[in-house]
């Protein structure tokens, strides 16, 4: 080769190279603009091999990505404008997150979340209802009258059932939702473990991949919430907890677990998980045009015998000269057959609600006297054991 043909190589293999620099500057530019993830790969994967092709690679600096990154950066206006409401005036489930409501089998899950999908809807907070039921029998939900509501709401209540959709059907739907703009949109999973395909629900994977599933339809603006069961407790009877793996929690923004007082025929909420509003401890009845009626807690709590209890304290202080002491009081509840146990129990809970508590400076002793019961107040009958329950899952 003379040197002209050098010089002249040597120009094309500049222009070359300077050339490759500009489309790779080209190529940058283009990965600031709006692509989807997918494009974004192709044009980096291009101009990686330009830089090759110029011996160009080199190590990315962090300058080098702010701006690709600034791109997805957190909006601290639309932060900002973010209000936590609820779906109706008790505040028990925030809208716009992932709830989970766990209880022993036929203990109110689906009946009480149906009402408070029929209130929300009242109420106007939500637009729109979809109820995946994979647990409910049609006598079931023929019992609580479904038909009556979805005559009510028409096409605002999806009310989606395995007898007239198959699994994959189903599936089809929710996926749908999952590319769907869903707010103010109320979307109810009864029961949750029943949407695992082949999965385990004791398993953090197996879980993690269905919750996958809801936070996606929570972050499309869907207030999501899951039922779910509890295990029976090894020791504390009383002590429910939800059944399977952790990531049934973990993955909820709230979670509850619901028991249903029998003797009172009420149904308690207490939260288990409080990430997202201020959750409280509360009491509801229900009625049969799907409504809730938020009632005192400790109240609508009470057994038959605690309840039996508070009459014989109530009227012992009533009775009494002078204030009676605890001592007193225990002593009387002991030779009418209750335990130490419950009676401590019924005389601290019902402080503040029936009765208050003094204590005394000279003996360091607490007396108590009876606080006056405002009239009206409506008290929670027990049912009549010989009549007709209603039927709960």
């Amino acid at each position: 080769m003379n040197y002209s043909e050098s010089v002249a190589k040597i120009e094309a293999d500049f222009n070359k190279k300077e050339a490759i620099k500009t489309r790779i500057k080209q190529l940058e530019e283009l990965t600031m603009k709006d692509l989807n993830d997918e494009e974004i790969e192709v044009v980096e994967a291009e101009i990686e091999n330009l830089k090759n092709q110029i011996g160009q690679k080199e190590s990315k600096k962090v300058d080098d990505l702010i701006n690709r990154f600034d791109k997805f950066n957190l909006n601290q206006k639309k932060l900002e404008e973010i209000k936590v409401e609820y779906l109706s005036d008790n505040n028990l489930i925030v809208k716009n997150e992932l709830t989970m409501i766990a209880a022993k089998p036929s203990s109110g899950k689906s009946l009480t979340t149906l009402a408070l999908a029929n209130m929300a809807l009242q109420a106007n907070t939500i637009d729109y209802v979809f109820y995946f039921d994979l647990d409910n029998s049609l006598t079931t939900l023929k019992e609580r009258n479904l038909g009556i509501l979805r005559d009510k709401w028409g096409i605002k209540l999806q009310y989606i059932h395995p007898t007239f959709a198959t699994k994959q059907q189903i599936w089809q739907l929710i996926n749908k939702l999952k590319q769907t703009n869903l707010t103010n949109v109320l979307v109810i999973f009864d029961s949750a473990k029943n949407f695992m395909v082949g999965g385990d629900r004791d398993k953090n994977r197996d879980v993690s991949k269905i919750m996958e599933v809801f936070k996606q339809l929570r972050n499309n603006g869907a207030t999501v919430i899951l039922l779910h069961h509890t295990n029976r407790p090894q020791k504390d009877l009383s002590e429910l907890v939800y059944a399977g793996s952790s990531a049934w929690e973990e993955d909820s923004s709230n979670a509850f677990i619901l028991k249903q007082n029998k003797d009172k025929s009420t149904f308690l909420f207490e939260p288990i998980k409080n990430r997202v509003g201020e959750l409280k401890s509360l009491a509801f009845t229900y009625s049969n045009d799907h409504k809730l009626t938020e009632i005192d807690f400790l109240k609508a709590s009470e057994t038959r015998e605690i309840s039996e209890i508070n009459e014989v304290i109530k009227d012992f202080i009533e009775t009494q000269t002078q204030k009676p002491t605890y001592s007193q009081i225990m002593q009387c509840l002991q030779k009418q057959g209750y335990s130490r146990n419950k009676s401590n129990q019924a005389l601290q809970n019902g402080k503040g609600i029936y009765w208050q508590e003094e204590k005394l400076t000279q003996n360091n002793k607490s007396v108590y006297s009876l606080i006056f019961q405002k009239p009206n107040v409506v008290e929670v009958e027990y049912l009549d054991t010989n009549s007709n329950l209603q039927k709960t899952e």
